[in-house]
């Protein structure tokens, strides 16, 4: 329970180092605006260094995770936090200690957690104990006071002014303060006592005293008595007329002489930075009515800024129409809407009648991709006609005793489910065609891109770092590969590859050859075990695991470690960039009113690439005497699409370091009309041709 709560208040206090730092910049943009400003933005430190839970706004300035320590964090086999800094993130989660073994009883974050909250509670109840004390021991040397009126009192132990108590404070003035300081001073404390300082200060220490650990928390403490201090001067200013200032600073100075008293005595307090408070009555001038009203407008703005989190990354599905629904009710919907477009088909003639669910089944549970579980469910039906004429039979269609079937993917669809609220709610119908649903793990990739799809989830599996590595497919196109950290961010953490994406611009998920059952979390975990303990180094470089993965889950062996292009670090941008590919080649059967042309791919070498003729087994005195081989290894042109947006650049032979742009006519009559066959190089993205440029060959 108690690492609990010590967990909590870390958390607490490293959202609250947040705000503190933001509400510090803050003072500096109030300068010109009565200090009464500045000490009610502390409010919003304390309230944010005492209380865990805030509502959430779109306008929140709250950039950080609020639960940046994990309360399961003891119990995870790779502890980490997530603050939304990667820097220090990456730096903390390096330093945490690794998994232990499987065999271990214990995780020794565990051992820290405990240890820690040990401390933090010593430190507490030293620190309250230590203000009990002095508090006790100033009560003491304040009896000898005499009653001077009301609840003011004189003391010859004392140096200074101050207010001493809670319930019914009391003002204690110097026995050899002059007559003509005491209106200023007495007005003072006064003021202090109706604003209810004292009682503000003392639940201000309190909370600063749970924070001790934090040094944040002691100069947002310090900063917020400075600033209480100078709003009541100026209160005291307002009130006698601004024409004290030069009497109540020389008070103040003179004040500032005497022995200290206080001590560490939380519900005590009188003078505090002197100096400051000083020069901020000599400049202290009656506020301009704009100068207050824009100081209240950023008051308000940074108080819902920083007191609300912003909005829950949590995603939420649930339709309040489907309350209520039964998976065999959502079953039925589906199949509804699918006799809904049979008969509204063009291409048939025909009403059914009546309709049977054959198969209602669930295959696999999925958890980590919602907050709650998934479930896969198989669903499959049969459609009574009314009358056999006029029914077309589509793919994956036939007829069994009267009954339609459709075993085609809209006929046997699989439909994903979860929770919310404890409410079921349907997800959708996942799609296939990509992949088999054969195991745990295909599922969960279906049905992320599913969510994905529908805009629930973000187009990346795991948040943080991430490596784009560029490579060449046998077909010709470029590809290329998102990389991520599964389980630890920083140089200790695994990569993986989560998705590639093709030439034409389409998106897969990665998938790995896992064992019967097995978890995608449980591989990541056990390859993380396997680095940490040097058994599998290379899984820390992307490089290597993007390399293994083309070789042998994609399957690209002629692809070379020279090919890879290595973008790092990389955003999601940087991969959902489609890659842009080169071919070289001669073109055939271009026309002007087709689109798709053939390109008869070539591969141009020069006398510098020496490794690659040696692996062709060229001859360059023989087979290169002119200093360039062009090779075809292809039996059969490839066919490219080409747009409106095409460019198409030949040679200028008036300077053939240049090249000048023609219309696709001019291209196709320019390409027909030359005896000799020219060499293009020709680029594509997205699945079309983006450019085609002339190649001079001497």
């Amino acid at each position: 329970m108690m690492e609990r709560i010590f967990l909590q208040i870390i958390n607490m206090s490293i959202t609250s180092t947040y705000v503190i730092l933001f509400i510090i910049l803050a003072r500096l943009f109030l300068k010109r605006a009565p200090k009464i400003f500045s000490y009610g933005l502390w409010g919003i430190a304390f309230f944010r260094l005492v209380f865990p839970f805030f509502f959430e706004s779109i306008f929140s300035l709250v950039s950080i995770n609020t639960r940046t320590i994990p309360e399961n964090i003891a119990y995870t086999p790779l502890p980490q936090i997530q603050s939304g800094v990667r820097v220090i993130d990456g730096a903390v989660n390096r330093v945490l200690p690794t998994p232990p073994p499987i065999e271990a009883s214990i995780n020794p974050i565990q051992v820290w957690i405990s240890i820690g909250s040990i401390i933090w509670l010593i430190g507490l109840i030293i620190l309250l104990a230590y203000s009990i004390l002095t508090t006790l021991r100033l009560s003491r040397s304040l009896k000898s006071a005499s009653h001077y009126y009301g609840n003011i009192y004189l003391a010859d132990s004392i140096g200074s002014p101050f207010v001493f108590g809670l319930i019914k404070p009391k003002i204690y003035l110097p026995r050899n303060l002059s007559k003509t300081e005491e209106p200023y001073i007495i007005k003072h404390e006064e003021t202090h006592i109706k604003r209810k300082d004292h009682i503000i200060k003392f639940i201000g220490f309190l909370i600063m005293s749970i924070h001790w650990f934090n040094p944040m928390a002691w100069l947002a403490f310090q900063l917020m008595v400075e600033d209480m201090e100078k709003s009541c001067d100026e209160s005291v200013i307002r009130e006698l007329g601004y024409g004290i200032k030069k009497d109540y600073s020389n008070s103040l100075l003179s004040l500032s002489l005497g022995r200290r008293t206080i001590g560490g005595s939380p519900i005590a307090f009188g003078e505090n930075n002197t100096k400051g408070r000083i020069k901020n009555i000599l400049n202290y001038k009656k506020p301009k009515f704009w100068v207050t009203i824009l100081a209240l407008i950023a008051i308000i703005v940074l108080g819902v800024g920083l007191l609300s989190n912003p909005p829950d990354k949590d995603v939420h599905i649930g339709d309040e129409r489907d309350l209520g629904k039964s998976i065999e009710d959502f079953a039925w919907e589906y199949i509804d809407n699918q006799i809904q477009i049979l008969e509204k088909a063009e291409w048939g003639d025909f009403k059914i009648v009546d309709k049977e669910i054959t198969r209602l089944e669930k295959l696999f549970t999925i958890e980590d991709i919602l907050p709650n579980p998934v479930e896969l469910w198989k669903l499959e039906y049969r459609l009574r006609p009314e009358s056999m004429e006029g029914v077309v039979i589509a793919g994956g269609m036939y007829i069994e005793d009267g009954w339609l079937l459709d075993e085609g993917p809209s006929g046997n669809p699989y439909l994903a489910f979860s929770y919310e609220n404890d409410n079921l709610v349907y997800l959708g119908n996942v799609d296939r065609l990509e992949s088999s649903l054969d195991t745990p793990e295909l599922a969960a990739l279906a049905i992320r891109r599913l969510l994905e799809d529908k805009g629930v989830l973000p187009n990346e599996t795991y948040e943080g770092d991430h490596v784009v590595i560029k490579f060449p497919l046998s077909t010709g196109e470029t590809s290329q590969l998102l990389l991520s950290q599964p389980l630890v961010q920083g140089d200790s953490g695994i990569w993986a590859v989560e998705r590639w994406m093709d030439g034409n611009g389409n998106v897969y998920l990665a998938y790995q050859d896992l064992e019967a059952d097995m978890a995608i979390e449980e591989y990541y975990r056990n390859l993380q075990i396997e680095s940490d303990q040097n058994a599998k180094p290379w899984l820390t470089d992307p490089v290597e695991v993007a390399y293994d993965y083309i070789i042998n889950i994609l399957g690209q062996v002629l692809v070379k470690k020279d090919d890879l292009q290595v973008i790092n670090p990389a955003t999601i941008d940087d991969f959902n960039e489609s890659p842009e590919s080169h071919y070289i080649g001669y073109i055939t059967m271009m026309t002007l009113e087709e689109r798709i042309f053939h390109l008869d791919r070539v591969e141009f070498l020069t006398l510098e690439d020496e490794e690659r003729i040696s692996e062709l087994n060229l001859d360059k005195d023989y087979h290169m005497p002119s200093g360039f081989y062009v090779y075809n290894p292809d039996n059969y042109p490839t066919s490219l699409d080409v747009s409106e947006d095409t460019i198409y650049l030949i040679l200028d032979w008036s300077d053939i370091s240049k090249h000048k742009s023609l219309s696709k006519k001019e291209f196709v009559e320019y390409n027909n009309s030359i005896e000799y066959t020219p060499l293009y190089h020709v680029y594509t993205k997205d699945g079309f041709v983006t450019r085609i440029e002339e190649q001079y060959i001497p």
